[in-house]
């Protein structure tokens, strides 16, 4: 198939334009770009959210025992710990608002039962970048 000329130039000014924009915009995305990291435990489950730095709970079973989700990240020269609890019972969904977390830095994640408030049992850490 043969492009008129006029077509050629429009082709080839809107490649060109998609790629600059593809460029400028890769970089930004690479800074701000951070990871969802979730621990799954028998009766629940803990999720880092990146989007809005926030820390989600579930409590998947009816065996007398919460969850509680903890995030730990470092922010000028201190340790934030953002965390969210599940005591309501199976399908109790909880989410925490925005942790503020510094961009890129690492996040220390941990899921503990929870029984009359106090934690019982914690997993091992998993880490996400926020």
């Amino acid at each position: 198939m043969k492009l008129r000329k006029g077509s050629r130039i429009a082709t080839v000014a809107g490649a060109t334009l998609a790629l600059m924009a593809g460029i400028s915009g890769s970089g930004h995305a690479a800074e701000t770009l951070g990871t969802i990291e979730t621990i799954n435990v028998a009766g629940g489950s803990g999720t880092f959210l990146d989007g809005g730095d926030r820390v989600e709970c579930y409590d998947t079973r009816k065996d007398g025992y919460g969850i509680r989700t903890y995030a730990y990240s470092p922010k000028g020269g201190e340790t934030w710990v953002q965390y969210v609890s599940c005591l309501g019972g199976k399908g109790d969904l909880q989410q925490s608002g925005d942790a503020g977390f510094v961009e890129g830095h690492r996040v220390k994640l941990k899921v503990c039962y929870v029984k009359r408030n106090m934690d019982v049992k914690c997993s091992k850490y998993k880490y996400a970048t926020a």
